[in-house]
């Protein structure tokens, strides 16, 4: 189908697809073949390279560096994002981070690995699936904008407290070696039981 959303600026462009075709339609686009051996997981990997071609307006091939973070050779910064329903693309001027993530309460259960106990405490019942469904999509958004592993997503990562909407901005910070300490903001969206969460470097 069409893009399910796109949203662009001076700075960047950003698209989801909702992934309604089968495994046919994408393959017939491609001369390469991935070695993924799980049918979703495959599904969803064309699903993301057939996006970026469609932002790019042509065949981009999408390559990964050292630390397995996507890239695109003409320069553009990249960031890629998939669930079973949904492939996710950022292409920015800047170095960007994207993450979609399903609503889900088994978030609950692992809470404690990235926000500490007084975050978690200061969450009301009735938003708790939410709000931590949106802390862990913000980190992995995080997460992929440093793009180099090894941060610790409850003390690396950190994000202000906030009240919950359907859409709406997060303050946030990286704490690492290399990066100076500076306010990021992090924008998110709740949409068809899911969360779209990107952050754009300055």
């Amino acid at each position: 189908m069409p893009f399910y959303l796109q949203h662009k600026t001076d700075t960047f462009s950003l698209a989801l697809w909702r992934i309604d075709e089968g495994i046919e339609f994408f393959e017939s686009k491609f001369h390469l073949s991935p070695e993924i051996q799980n049918a979703s997981s495959r599904l969803q990997w064309y699903a993301t390279r057939h996006l970026v071609n469609e932002l790019c307006g042509s065949y981009t091939p999408v390559l990964k560096d050292e630390y397995n973070k996507p890239y695109l050779n003409n320069g553009p910064q990249l960031s890629l994002t998939h669930t079973a329903n949904y492939a996710g693309a950022i292409i920015s001027k800047q170095i960007v981070g994207i993450d979609l993530e399903a609503l889900r309460p088994k978030v609950e259960r692992i809470a404690h690995k990235f926000l500490r106990p007084d975050e978690i405490d200061a969450i009301p019942e009735t938003e708790k699936m939410e709000k931590l469904i949106l802390y862990w999509s913000a980190k992995e958004a995080l997460y992929k904008l440093h793009g180099r592993k090894q941060l610790e997503f409850m003390t690396q990562l950190l994000i202000d407290p906030f009240t919950l909407q359907q859409q709406g901005t997060l303050t946030a910070r990286i704490i690492a070696n290399d990066i100076a300490p500076d306010n990021l903001t992090v924008h998110y969206q709740f949409f068809d039981n899911h969360v779209l969460t990107y952050v754009v470097g300055r």
